[in-house]
């Protein structure tokens, strides 16, 4: 196997066991493991996850809720995208352990017919502008839905810009907007419904935020959801762990030798200077190597920093070690990681190629296999 993702349970537990910690036992936790779990794999996530205490588990789609109904059929899931009218039949053989989040009357409507009837959480708008209506909008809905006696089982929202600042107004005046909108919830009769507004840079920044459930993904992961994030909390007196629960690492393929003013990779970018000793690697922008780390990034090799020499490819990358003695083939090499006294971490590569943590994970080829290891 030249390539392979490790995940770490015992990081995993610790990031679920801090935000327990921070959170509380009576609010409930949804390990968001959409995108196959930021990239880290979702069958293995999911199950970890329930392992280490989560409430529910957090999708995307209804193709990823079947997928995890299949491999765990008590697991609450909670589907957060838009379930299309293609993928209605499929809710034929819906239960009560799908939670639904929607953002309509006529879902609304749809899923009180179904039996057993999921559970249904309205989206309201505060200020995303993304799903959910907003305003008198989404006030006539609501009245709608109460005048037609339709079920629902929550409310909630979702914060636009926790993330990015470390003054937070905007994100304050949304969590100002759905208390409004849970005080006019209440009084139409609703009772006993789940409020929940967090992901995970909320649930560690507002406390009055976290209400009855929070989402959490990226730092499921052990990956701040921003510096700005980071920064925010640090500036409150505060402080958090996380530990990375993902090492990406691959081997070496093929060696050799070249002679100063050699040109190396596709359009000729990089030419060797002196005598330069070049591996090449099985990992290219196909399997979720950014192209952006071109003559810039860097990989490790026995705990030396070895860097990319040329252009990324499709399927290969080209290292120098020259500078390291002995590399035969076969030779591991951490593309996310640790190796010695260095370690790449998905920020670093975030940096260098323009993007941001969750993009580097993501991007990490589904079919590359997970191994869980400690």
């Amino acid at each position: 196997m030249h390539t392979r993702v490790e995940i770490s349970k015992k990081a995993l537990e610790l990031n679920i066991q801090n935000y327990r910690k921070l959170i509380g036992e009576k609010t409930l936790f949804v390990a968001v493991v959409k995108s196959n779990a930021y990239g880290h794999g979702i069958l293995e996530i999911a199950k970890l996850s329930l392992e280490f205490g989560a409430d529910l588990l957090g999708v995307n789609s209804l193709e990823e809720a079947t997928l995890l109904r299949k491999n765990f059929p008590e697991a609450k899931i909670l589907i957060m995208g838009e379930v299309l009218d293609r993928e209605k039949k499929i809710l034929e053989q819906s239960d009560e352990n799908f939670w639904f989040i929607v953002s309509r009357k006529e879902e609304v409507s749809f899923l009180n017919q179904l039996n057993p009837r999921p559970k249904i959480h309205l989206k309201v708008d505060t200020g995303m502008s993304r799903l959910g209506y907003s305003g008198e909008a989404f006030q006539k809905e609501l009245e709608e839905i109460h005048r037609n006696n339709l079920l629902i089982d929550g409310l909630m929202t979702h914060f636009a810009s926790t993330e990015d600042f470390t003054e937070h107004s905007y994100s304050y005046y949304q969590l100002n907007q759905f208390n409004h909108w849970k005080k006019f919830i209440e009084s139409l009769g609703y009772k006993d419904l789940i409020y929940h507004a967090s992901s995970s840079a909320s649930t560690l920044l507002f406390p009055d935020a976290r209400f009855d459930m929070v989402r959490v993904g990226i730092s499921l992961y052990g990956l701040w959801a921003s510096l700005e994030t980071r920064l925010s909390l640090t500036l409150l007196g505060k402080d958090f762990d996380l530990h990375p629960v993902m090492s990406w690492k691959t081997r070496v393929v093929h060696i050799q030798d070249l002679d100063a003013g050699k040109f190396i990779g596709y359009g000729s970018t990089y030419k060797t200077r002196t005598k330069t000793r070049v591996a090449v690697i099985p990992i290219g922008y196909h399997e979720g190597y950014n192209r952006r780390l071109s003559n810039q990034g860097y990989v490790l090799v026995r705990g030396e920093r070895a860097p990319i020499v040329g252009r990324v490819c499709m399927n290969m990358s080209m290292i120098d070690i020259t500078h390291i003695p002995d590399i035969s083939i076969g030779e591991e090499v951490v593309i996310i990681g640790r190796s010695g006294k260095e370690i790449i971490s998905a920020d670093l590569l975030a940096n260098l190629s323009g993007t941001i943590n969750y993009d580097i994970v993501t991007s990490v080829q589904k079919e590359i296999p997970r191994v869980i290891v400690d």
